[in-house]
């Protein structure tokens, strides 16, 4: 009986600090990613197939519990994870996470949130998987076929974790619930948060089913998770509709989710009017989240580059903004980023870019709500992981056997030298870069430039043989490429590993392009690579800064 009254007394407590914006912690953990791999070999993915991705696939896991972990020692009780939780949605995968976060849960005292995203689920019904890019013991390759959730098994599994009522949360809703909130009643939610309840019309006569709920877990706090994605039918297969992905997120929901801004809408007065503090996540941004610059690389490097297909078409983040919106947290893109949208009326809507734990720099964030106005973030990297390299004599395995049957690695073997997490995530990403976006991305005539040293690139723009107090030694262009996708990926945190003497050299070089009278392939690949470079590096705040929503201004870095 003790316990009882000891447990309302601190639910009561936590209340009144909530109320009187006391330190009032949640964090961000995104795409997470996970692959089931402790004490699972046979899921292990190979180095090759994880170099060339904008993922990994196996460390993820053990990074995952670091964050965790770390949440935990800052005493943080709330956790929003907005989306990517498993690689794929695999069912194992999934159970995993349910397993895991029912641990922390029970011996922390932590409550987390989710959110649906394009990984899980990839498809609405959810499909089989098969990939060949499987470890085994030697090194070889071998194929793996698994079952992956839909959004009916996924949001049952992850029931606990929002997407149903819970009897301790002070009020819970839909965009398809029918009550109020002045006369709420957890069996009336339990009614009607059915998943038959949770359905609207995709197209003609095809439904689909939405997953955003609106939670207060604890008196004075809303989170709204929106569900982002939607999934168009492509071609009908034995007599089944086959799905595309729902990749481009919030540019489908104005025109095929009829139903969710307006419910946005009533959710941000009924907040206004109840005073409370309202904070909204999905997995998908609803800002440009490159900075500025999404035009100029549409127009030097096409439209698939940077991601910019999924870049939020201006109505989208206009729409939500004018719907009340203000304060939006999202996954998706795996890079740290702050976007600022202006609306018409002069006011913002801020979305903040949670990054990726499994990808350069694997980091999360921390909100402190200091007020019902005024939000504090806070990013923390993740470079102490204990496990990281708990694979690595697997990928020694795989480099041997890939060299004896001819096969020549594709990936640098210095990165099984990794001290930390960090470090790897950072030759991970080095292969990436190489491999994927410089033969993706980069148009051919800028190829050819590629290693020419920084004082041979200056003497084409300039003519200038050296530049006084500037150290042209030691890089070349390739690297001046990679650190254009460090920035954007990370900003600001990726400037530990950018020396200050070469970024000094960069600046210097940007300007000589800028003022240079010639008309050169080296002044447009040196004019195009400095307009992105300084854009991401003088990007909006993203690192640890304030949001004042009363003011409407942002301040930190």
């Amino acid at each position: 009986m003790n316990r009882v009254i000891d447990f309302c007394l601190a639910v009561c407590l936590w209340g009144v600090m909530l109320q009187g914006s006391a330190q009032t912690q949640i964090a961000f953990i995104s795409d997470a990613h996970i692959q089931d791999v402790d004490g699972h070999a046979e899921r292990v993915r190979s180095m090759e197939v994880q170099v060339q991705s904008t993922r990994l696939f196996n460390e993820n896991y053990y990074a995952l519990l670091a964050a965790l972990d770390d949440v935990a020692r800052r005493d943080i009780r709330w956790v929003v994870l907005p989306g990517d939780l498993t690689d794929d949605g695999q069912f194992f995968n999934q159970q995993k996470i349910k397993k895991l976060l029912n641990s922390y849960a029970a011996a922390k005292g932590m409550r987390f949130f989710v959110t649906t995203g394009n990984h899980d689920p990839a498809l609405p019904l959810g499909h089989a998987k098969k990939n060949a890019h499987f470890l085994a013991a030697d090194g070889s390759r071998v194929t793996r076929e698994d079952s992956c959730a839909g959004y009916v098994s996924q949001m049952e599994c992850y029931a606990d974790f929002g997407f149903f009522p819970r009897k301790d949360d002070c009020y819970w809703e839909s965009p398809f619930t029918s009550y109020t909130y002045d006369k709420y009643a957890y069996e009336d939610a339990c009614r009607e948060s059915v998943l038959g309840k949770r359905t609207y019309t995709l197209c003609d006569s095809l439904t689909a089913t939405d997953a955003s709920y609106l939670v207060e877990p604890v008196d004075g706090l809303w989170l709204l998770a929106i569900d982002g994605g939607v999934y168009l039918p492509k071609e009908m297969k034995e007599g089944k509709w086959t799905y595309q992905g729902s990749s481009v997120g919030y540019n489908l929901v104005l025109k095929h989710k009829l139903f969710l801004l307006p419910w946005v809408r009533k959710v941000v007065e009924e907040a206004r009017k109840r005073h409370k503090t309202l904070v909204a996540f999905s997995h998908y941004p609803l800002v440009d989240f490159n900075d500025g610059v999404s035009e100029s690389v549409r127009r030097m490097w096409g439209d698939r580059c940077f991601d910019l297909h999924r870049v939020p078409e201006a109505e989208v983040s206009e729409a939500f903004l004018q719907a009340g919106l203000r304060l939006h947290f999202a996954g998706h893109m795996h890079v740290n980023d702050t976007g600022i949208w202006e609306g018409k009326d002069g006011k913002h809507l801020y979305n903040i870019q949670v990054p990726s734990i499994a990808t350069y720099v694997p980091a999360y964030k921390i909100l402190t709500i200091e007020s019902d106005e005024v939000f504090r973030v806070e990013t923390v990297t993740l470079d102490t992981v204990p496990g990281f390299d708990s694979l690595f004599p697997l990928y020694r395995a795989e480099y041997q056997s890939d060299s004896l049957r001819g096969h020549s690695p594709v990936w640098n073997k210095e990165i099984l030298s990794a001290r930390t997490y960090g470090e790897f995530c950072d030759y991970q990403f080095r292969d990436l870069v190489r491999l994927r976006f410089i033969p993706r991305d980069l148009p051919e005539s800028w190829r050819a430039c590629l290693d020419f040293t920084g004082a041979r690139m200056l003497k084409a723009v300039s003519g200038e043989d050296k530049a006084n107090n500037v150290n042209w030694t030691g890089w070349c262009m390739k690297d001046l490429v990679l650190d254009v996708y460090r920035l954007r990926y990370a900003e600001r945190l990726a400037l530990k590993d950018i020396p200050e003497t070469r970024l000094a050299a960069y600046r210097y070089l940007f300007d000589r392009a800028r003022i240079s009278p010639l008309r050169s392939a080296e002044v447009e690949i040196v004019n195009g690579l400095g307009t992105l470079f300084l854009a991401f590096l003088n990007g909006e705040p993203c690192q640890n800064f304030v949001i004042d929503l009363e003011k409407d201004a942002i301040t930190g870095d």
